[in-house]
């Protein structure tokens, strides 16, 4: 009955520790798109040109507030993820929480995080109506999608219908 208990104890701390190690997997597969598309260069564009706008909805919404940075794992790989705005730092960072784990990152990753506003590369708020401002990027992947024939999951499609321009 000892040994039994034992095993049990250590195969829990192991899937703690199994937990802990490994960055969770994204809800959605990363959709491959070329960094040149037209389509993603016009949103990041048009991301960094209302950074104005998204500070001051920010202000109005900042529990609702996300943004998506330029990041390099680890493994050296560059990644654009998704981060849940906490506060500003000073006039050129935003202290954020990673909310898209990084797919080529190996171990543990502190979610909290502090990116310069430089690294910005998309912004989205969604107000309390469920409107959601910005998300350029995410927008222009749906025009990729479809243009490629992809068939996104329904949850995600539901999102395209939130996005209400500036």
């Amino acid at each position: 009955m000892t040994f039994i208990l034992v095993i049990l104890v250590l195969s829990i701390i192991g899937l703690a520790v199994c937990l802990n190690v490994v960055s969770p997997l994204p809800e959605y597969a990363p959709l491959m798109t070329d960094p040149d598309d037209p389509l993603m260069i016009e949103a990041e564009e048009k991301a960094k040109a209302t950074l104005p706008q998204f500070f001051e909805l920010y202000e109005k919404f900042p529990e609702n507030a996300l943004v998506k940075l330029y990041f390099v794992s680890n493994t050296d790989q560059v990644e654009h993820l998704w981060a849940e705005v906490l506060g500003r730092e000073g006039e050129n960072s935003l202290k954020v929480r990673l909310v898209t784990p990084p797919v080529t990152h190996k171990g543990t990753l502190e979610r909290l995080y502090t990116c310069a506003i430089a690294d910005l590369e998309d912004w989205a708020v969604q107000d309390d109506g469920n409107r959601i401002y910005g998300g350029f990027s995410e927008r222009a992947m749906f025009k990729i999608a479809e243009k490629q024939g992809l068939r996104l999951p329904k949850k995600l499609l539901a999102r395209k219908d939130q996005y209400y321009d500036l």
